[in-house]
């Protein structure tokens, strides 16, 4: 019988559910285990910061998302050193959401690809610009680390283990017994555009408000910085600045965000949403939508509409 020794780290803040979420996951893979005849069993220590000493051995490392505050930000040598002494023993270290902070701070994550959260990806990206960081994927598995995006993703972080250290028969198993979807996704499926309000550049404050108000037009670069008695070479130089985002990428992602909300909350059909949001090309919009998130309008509306579909 091979024992996995699975240690889950209960940092400051960590999230509990997943502490606790990766322990009792563990459990139900036993059972799946255990009935298919399978010689694996995954045994779950959750240990503190105080009490390292008691995953003096470890299979796996288990770094979960967390709550609040800013732990992950923070450099921790007592947990450093244990991660290294983990990982010098032939641990594989794993991580899911911020958890990936946690190992780029300390190194482990160097020239190596991850994933952490999307919405974290820029602030990961100029902390560590030493990391191949692929904020689109859910997980990625570099084989002595694995890491998942997404708070929820420690779910799929316990598959991935579960597949990895015993078989992936019995992750899908597994993910039939708890009615959970382990198909492909990614997380630009989840995207949500966010935009720079708090740069301080009054200006291009106002020409993000006139964007809001006015994206579902034929706009004109040049027209936009006439009224506002600017070049359009400095008009796009300082949106770039501030915003990190052209300002035709800029008006697509607003363009983009208004049709999803469009796709999920009402039962208008792709075409008309296509012309509410400024596309006058369906084609085109359907290709940027697929460029954009991953899947078609069509599958996003399947995925996440409200409403009764409109086809």
């Amino acid at each position: 019988m091979k024992e996995v020794e699975t240690v889950v780290i209960n940092y400051p803040t960590a999230s509990l559910s997943a502490v606790y979420g990766v322990d009792e996951t563990m459990s139900l893979a036993n059972t799946i285990c255990q009935k298919l005849n399978v010689a694996v069993r995954f045994a779950v220590t959750i240990i503190t910061l105080e009490s390292l000493e008691a995953g003096e051995h470890a299979d796996v490392v288990v770094l979960p998302p967390c709550n609040s505050g800013d732990f992950y930000s923070q450099t921790n040598v007592k947990l450093n050193q244990y991660l290294s002494r983990m990982q010098h023993q032939g641990a594989v270290l794993t991580s899911a959401c911020v958890g990936a902070f946690i190992l780029a701070r300390c190194g482990f994550l160097d020239n190596k690809s991850c994933t952490t959260h999307w919405r974290l990806s820029e602030s990961f990206q100029a902390a560590f610009p030493k990391v191949k960081l692929n904020d689109n994927a859910i997980i990625v598995n570099e084989g002595s680390i694995i890491t998942a995006g997404g708070r929820m993703a420690w779910l799929d972080l316990a598959f991935e283990i579960i597949s990895v250290f015993s078989s992936p028969t019995i992750a899908q198993q597994l993910s039939k017994e708890m009615v959970i979807d382990i198909g492909f996704r990614e997380q630009r499926f989840y995207h949500q555009f966010t935009p720079k309000l708090n740069h301080g550049d009054e200006l291009i404050l106002k020409v993000q408000r006139y964007l809001d108000e006015h994206h579902t037009q034929s706009l004109s670069i040049k027209a936009i910085a006439d009224s506002y008695c600017v070049s359009p070479r400095t008009l796009q130089r300082r949106f770039s600045k501030v915003t990190g985002l052209t300002l035709i990428h800029y008006l697509q992602k607003l363009r983009l965000h208004n049709a999803c909300q469009l796709i999920e909350l009402t039962k208008k059909g792709i075409s008309e949403i296509a012309y509410a949001v400024g596309y006058q090309d369906i084609s085109a919009f359907r290709k940027i939508f697929l460029r954009e998130f991953g899947i078609t309008p069509t599958e996003f509306r399947r995925r996440f509409s409200t409403a009764l579909v409109a086809r």
